[in-house]
């Protein structure tokens, strides 16, 4: 009797129930909320199939490697001080595991020190910035207008980053201060020593016409004298001509020493335009000796590289 009450229950409640639209999807048809976007959620996961660029993570690592030491930059010379005017070389060194290209390398200074992080801008002077094939050596001429202390480094950038050598420190002193210079006036155009040796000084090589900013070596010879003790010997330069004369040109080399008889190189930069005039100078057992007065034409920078 209980199954029937209940039986005639819901026959009753049936009454009032209306009958359901044919049109309405069933359960099983309307869509799960979401699942509309889930083939591109899936696709998304797709995509990160394609970051196995992470796999090559070891490449980003081995250039944190390259800046761990594989790559380092050293000043190999350059010269304790210096007169005011006069010209220099500096020669530094990149030094790479692997040969790679670069597109920056300079020396930067200025006259305060400078630590702590660098950049471009910590020093306020820059050479004329180099590129090329690393491993190797380059070296620039420098010439200082104003006595002082200056400060500088030899920088290069490998694969946008940047790495320097250690700070050094060059001297440049008036001229008036160098007790060299005291010789000028007293010994010119002497060729006996106080040995009484017959002293000679002779240039061997140099180009007769260069570019305009192109790097140029010349090569002399100092001979005689007893003992034939070479204090000094340079390369005095100018714009234009002049007598046997420090004072006749304004730029003057790094001064190298020794024992005749004995050869010097020295590498220059042409200036962009404007012919040069040189000789090469000596002191050898304390008698002063130039060689005869040579020019070099300097010819426009053209499109291609000089030598």
């Amino acid at each position: 009797m209980f199954a029937s009450g209940c039986a005639e229950e819901e026959d009753e409640g049936d009454e009032g129930i209306e009958p359901v639209p044919e049109d309405i999807p069933l359960p099983e048809e309307i869509p799960a909320p979401g699942a509309e976007n889930a083939e591109e959620s899936v696709e998304g996961v797709e995509g990160v199939e394609d970051v196995e660029g992470v796999e090559d993570a070891e490449s980003v690592e081995g250039a944190e490697g390259v800046e761990g030491g594989e790559i380092s930059v050293e000043v190999l010379e350059a010269p304790e001080s210096v007169e005011v005017g006069q010209s220099f070389l500096i020669r530094w060194h990149l030094n790479s595991t692997v040969e790679t290209e670069i597109p920056h390398t300079a020396v930067h200074y200025g006259p305060e020190p400078v630590s702590g992080e660098l950049t471009l801008e910590s020093y306020p002077f820059l050479t004329v910035p180099e590129n090329g094939t690393i491993p190797a050596e380059f070296e620039e001429t420098l010439v200082l207008e104003e006595a002082g202390t200056v400060y500088f480094r030899a920088h290069a950038i490998v694969d946008e980053s940047s790495y320097w050598s250690d700070e050094q420190i060059i001297e440049v002193l008036e001229p008036g201060l160098e007790p060299e210079t005291e010789i000028e006036p007293e010994i010119e155009n002497e060729s006996e020593g106080a040995s009484g040796g017959s002293q000679g000084i002779e240039v061997l090589d140099y180009p007769t016409s260069v570019e305009g900013g192109e790097y140029f070596t010349i090569r002399w010879e100092v001979t005689g004298g007893t003992p034939g003790e070479i204090s000094e010997t340079v390369l005095i330069s100018g714009s234009e001509s002049g007598n046997e004369s420090l004072a006749d040109y304004p730029t003057k080399s790094s001064p190298q020493g020794g024992t005749t008889p004995k050869e010097f190189e020295f590498r220059l930069r042409a200036p962009l335009s404007g012919d040069i005039y040189f000789r090469a100078y000596a002191v050898v057992d304390d008698a002063e000796v130039f060689s005869p007065e040579y020019e070099i034409s300097v010819s426009e920078a053209s499109g291609s590289s000089g030598y």
